[in-house]
């Protein structure tokens, strides 16, 4: 008995165990079907409020359309007023006239950085002038002379004029008494050296020369007209006389001998031969006279060129003419103005100007 119990108990517990299988199994189904309807469900609220959402955009920009165009004939019934248009121009030429006075207050406010940048660079110089010392300002002083030089030399072309200046820089240079100012010194005097000898013409001289020659030249021309008189008359004078001449070579020589004796026609013939010797000699003094008188202009405008182009016109016709007699000298003297430089190259003098502008920054940086 005790056997068959006890082999009849080890069939309970698996009873046992399937019984609590199955109910767990049951419990599991039931839950996923509950997540399932729940799932099911939100679906389908998900969807219904989608769908009303949906409809609600519709709605919205179904509205929104409406409004637009709404707004859009309000716009255009806006710019088809009268009023509104007057005064939409009002406003543009207020916004023009205010845009115009704002860049005419830019320019004026630019004109006056400007100004007040003239100002400050003026008042730094001014600073600079009252806080130059004794040497400073003997330095300019001297700077000013030796470019005062320059300017009579290159633009006057007054070489004694130029030595004077350089001569007084000097002399400034000399009473400041700074060794560092000795080198400006030496090429100062260098400079002086080279104007003593550059062969400058004597522009005076020349007009002077010029002068004399006008004055010779209307004694030669009256001169010269006594002499075409005189030689005329000897010519009259001095004829051949012909010895043992046939008869008719006596009775053609007659003939002319009294054709030429005759007072009318002599007297005419002389005062031809006076009135185009006269003449003549007017023309060559007027035309020497003219050459002359444009040369002695081009002297006084240092005008080398025009100087040189009168004296050769007038060698030219000196050269070619018989009316002048006795021409070699005024010829000679002519060739003698012609050979003269009227602007010889000018030598260079800036070297001491620029040593004392490098003297000078040494000495303020000092």
């Amino acid at each position: 008995m005790s056997d068959n119990k006890q082999a009849s108990n080890p069939t309970q517990p698996n009873q046992t165990g399937k019984k609590s299988a199955t109910k767990s199994g049951g419990g599991g189904r039931f839950f996923i079907g509950l997540l399932s309807l729940l799932a099911l469900l939100l679906s389908g609220t998900g969807i219904a409020l989608g769908y009303k959402v949906w409809l609600e955009l519709n709605k919205r920009m179904d509205q929104a359309a409406v409004d637009r165009q709404s707004i859009a004939h309000e716009v255009a019934t806006i710019d088809e007023s009268i009023k509104l248009q007057s005064f939409k121009k009002q406003i543009e030429n207020n916004v023009s006239s205010i845009n115009q006075t704002v860049g005419e207050l830019s320019s004026q406010i630019e004109n006056q950085a400007k100004a007040q940048k003239g100002i400050e660079l003026a008042a730094q110089e001014t600073l600079q002038h009252v806080n130059r010392s004794q040497l400073g300002w003997g330095l300019k002083e001297t700077e000013h002379v030796l470019r005062m030089a320059n300017h009579r030399l290159r633009i006057e072309r007054d070489v004694p004029g130029t030595i004077t200046a350089l001569k007084a820089a000097s002399s400034r240079l000399h009473d400041l008494n700074d060794p560092r100012l000795l080198p400006v010194r030496e090429s100062v005097s260098k400079q002086v050296g080279k104007l003593k000898n550059f062969p400058y013409p004597d522009w005076v001289g020349i007009s002077l020369h010029i002068d004399n020659i006008l004055a010779g030249l209307k004694q030669s021309v009256i001169k010269n007209a006594k002499h075409q008189q005189e030689k005329n008359s000897a010519d009259e004078k001095a004829k051949p006389n012909n010895e043992e001449l046939s008869g008719w070579g006596k009775l053609v020589d007659g003939v002319k001998n009294s054709i030429n004796d005759s007072i009318k026609v002599t007297r005419e013939e002389q005062k031809l031969k006076m009135f185009i010797s006269n003449q003549e000699a007017q023309q060559a003094y007027e035309f020497m006279r003219i050459k002359l008188l444009g040369a002695k202009y081009a002297v006084a405008s240092r005008d080398d060129d025009a100087y040189h182009q009168e004296l050769e016109a007038a060698l030219a016709w000196l050269e070619s003419t018989d009316t002048l007699y006795d021409k070699r000298e005024m010829i000679e003297e002519l060739s003698e103005l012609n050979d003269i430089n009227l602007e010889p190259e000018l030598p260079d003098i800036t070297e001491a100007n620029t040593l004392l502008i490098e003297t000078m920054e040494t000495i303020n940086n000092s």
